[in-house]
């Protein structure tokens, strides 16, 4: 509640924040109306300077620069061209005392670009500044819609940029011209940035002229005002302040106080919205404390499915000691906690062997539900059939029925006769395995039949192949072939032909493929996010 000492504790602080705000009021007031045109004029002028030489600057820097090797360096490398070229944008730079020279190309999407040249003034190096290096992809999609405009102006109207910003220290102004090929494309913007170094020191001196005449000026009106200024705002804006730190203090309380501000303009307006807000916050507490529990417990079932997912699927290898005559390696990276791609591998009995690799529409938990009835209803059917059309017929139906969410899943299963090496197999609309026979990698291509779960009552085809003592087969899901880079190009599947091909004779494990094809796709993304479940199963039937 509103006490005596709490009275003496405002009556205390109005001594001092009266003459404050009454100085900072008129002293801005003098300032404004005695400084708007000179500075104004001030500033209109150092930015036609500082425009008209960064513009010429920037000219000189594109003459050093063949906008035509622009390509042939981003896909090659730099070469002695370059090193050239970079090192008169260097010199210019530290002759013209900028603060950085760069050049980059934007991406026809306008998403990222990808740095040509940077480089940096010695003083701005020695201040902490790094160099981009060559090659370097930023994002753009951060960058707001003013920003990209500016882009589009340079490239597609060929026209040049200059914007100021403006710091205590200084400022500093940054133009950007475009650099057309000779084929009059322009993708690529040549950039410098200049410091204003003379800003701080005529702003100070600006300054001292203005603050002296206002104090004069606000010394005179002092008295006057102060009598309106304690009973018309600071007092209310006192009991206001006081008012919102108890509320911070004390967890969205407020002791009344705010009951004595009977004024109907903006400050009884606020005083009202304080009360309003420390009700308004004491509900957003209670729903952010259920929230912040709700999120933990989601958290940690998740860790718990992640590691549920990963305990449903086969994880001892080799798998069999009695069947010395398969040498098998599998394994599933999901791109989210959990995912949707499964493999699975089991003795149906004595001498049928069966393989299924699948993979889930979607990601995350509806597709792991999903992978989990289908890797199920998969093994439940092996009991009844060892036909894979047969099989997936029968789970086909199962999975059609009430399956409102329309999720489907691409499939291949394959059972093999360990006696004879006949191999049955079924494709449900999956990426073809690659078999290596007879001295041979190729694609075991077959034309595939329609995803698991996408329409009732669709039939099966059923192929068969016999393989021969040393044969590999390896499945995969499409995470792999569809898996991109910095320059969202694809994996793709010539790729992985062509390292699998490579380890072709050298005695290689199902376990060392599998380490060699992900070391290869790690390679090729490099820091490019993983975007889908990445599945990989080869088995080697031995003598």
């Amino acid at each position: 509640m509103y006490n005596t000492s709490m009275k003496h504790k405002i009556k205390i602080s109005i001594l001092a924040v009266e003459l404050i705000i009454a100085t900072l009021l008129f002293g801005t007031l003098m300032c404004v109306v005695n400084s708007l045109t000179g500075y104004r004029e001030f500033k209109q002028e150092l930015e036609n300077m500082y425009g008209d030489i960064t513009i010429q600057l920037a000219k000189t820097a594109a003459t050093y620069i063949h906008a035509d090797s622009i390509p042939y360096w981003l896909k090659h490398g730099t070469d002695e061209e370059w090193e050239e070229t970079n090192k008169k944008l260097d010199i210019l730079t530290n002759t013209s005392d900028l603060a950085y020279i760069y050049v980059s190309v934007i991406s026809p999407d306008y998403k990222q670009r990808t740095y040509v040249f940077d480089t940096v003034n010695q003083l701005s190096l020695a201040a902490g500044s790094k160099v981009i290096p060559f090659g370097t992809v930023s994002s753009l999609e951060n960058k707001d819609e003013e920003y990209i405009n500016n882009l589009r102006i340079v490239l597609e109207e060929g026209r040049d940029y200059t914007s100021f910003t403006y710091r205590d220290e200084g400022g500093h102004v940054t133009t950007a011209i475009p650099l057309p090929n000779t084929d009059g494309t322009t993708t690529t913007i040549l950039s410098i940035v200049k410091p204003m170094n003379e800003v701080r020191e005529h702003k100070i001196n600006f300054l001292r002229s203005i603050i002296i005449s206002a104090t004069i000026l606000t010394l005179l009106f002092i008295a006057l005002y102060a009598f309106l200024l304690y009973m018309g705002i600071i007092r209310p804006i006192l009991f206001v302040t006081y008012e919102t730190s108890h509320l911070a203090e004390h967890h969205g309380e407020l002791t009344g106080l705010l009951k004595k501000i009977r004024h109907r303009n903006e400050i009884g307006k606020l005083a009202k919205s304080v009360e309003k807000m420390s009700h308004d916050m004491n509900k957003y507490i209670e729903d952010l404390t259920h929230a912040t529990a709700e999120k933990e417990r989601l958290g940690a079932e998740l860790n718990v499915a992640t590691q549920i997912q990963a305990e449903m699927l086969p994880r001892v290898f080799p798998p069999y000691e009695n069947h010395p005559e398969i040498e098998l390696f599998a394994s599933m990276e999901p791109a989210k906690e959990v995912g949707g791609d499964f493999y699975d591998f089991y003795m149906i009995d004595d001498k049928h062997f069966a393989m299924v690799v699948g993979d889930v529409s979607g990601k995350g938990v509806p597709a792991a539900l999903f992978m989990v009835i289908t890797k199920t209803l998969l093994k439940d059917a092996c009991a009844h059939s060892i036909n894979p059309a047969e099989i997936f017929e029968r789970v086909n139906t199962i999975l059609c029925e009430g399956n409102e969410s329309g999720l489907f899943v691409t499939c291949w299963m394959g059972i093999l006769n360990l006696s004879t090496g006949e191999l049955n197999f079924a494709n449900a609309g999956h990426t073809a395995p690659i078999i290596k026979t007879n001295g041979e990698i190729k694609y075991l291509s077959t034309k595939p039949n329609l995803m698991l779960a996408a329409m009732d009552g669709i039939p099966y085809t059923n192929h068969q192949l016999t393989m021969k003592r040393g044969d590999c087969l390896f499945i995969y899901t499409d995470g792999i072939t569809e898996a991109t880079n910095e320059f969202d190009e694809l994996y793709g599947e010539n790729r992985l032909l062509k390292i699998l091909s490579s380890v072709q004779g050298k005695g290689k494990s199902p376990r060392d493929i599998l380490d060699i094809v992900r070391n290869d796709l790690n390679d090729f993304v490099l820091e490019a996010p993983q975007f889908d479940d990445i599945t990989m199963l080869s088995m080697i039937y031995k003598e």
